[in-house]
């Protein structure tokens, strides 16, 4: 069974349209209106991409640190994780550990909402 075009696919086609089609038609006041949803449309594709699994790789990342700092009280999420974080419940020992998971977090974020920010 074919279940294509995926979500991504379509939006990727209609931000095509808008793009080349539509934004010259449009009066210079709407311009960046138009350059905004087409931003919108392009960051939703990625978090639709058969290969977008950000929350349950976040998810995987938080769990993992949560065991290595022995945290057995907090849900696996990034709510968890600031919550964590508000409460000062990070050893010092685990400082690193933490810094690392939240600038490969940010990392995952930034590929998805601005991909050309992320170093390759």
């Amino acid at each position: 069974m074919n279940n294509r075009p995926y979500g991504n696919e379509l939006l990727a086609v209609a931000r095509r349209v808008l793009l080349d089609e539509l934004l010259p038609l449009l009066p210079a006041e709407r311009v960046y209106d138009a350059l905004m949803v087409a931003n919108a449309m392009a960051i939703a594709a990625r978090e639709l991409a058969p290969h977008a699994d950000g929350d349950r790789d976040a998810a995987a990342a938080i769990g993992g640190f949560f065991q290595l700092a022995g945290v057995q009280d907090a849900e696996a999420t990034e709510a968890g994780l600031a919550e964590l974080v508000r409460q000062r419940k990070v050893a010092p020992k685990h400082e690193p550990a933490l810094r690392a998971l939240l600038l490969s977090l940010t990392e995952s974020k930034l590929a998805l909402s601005n991909p050309k920010y992320v170093k390759s």
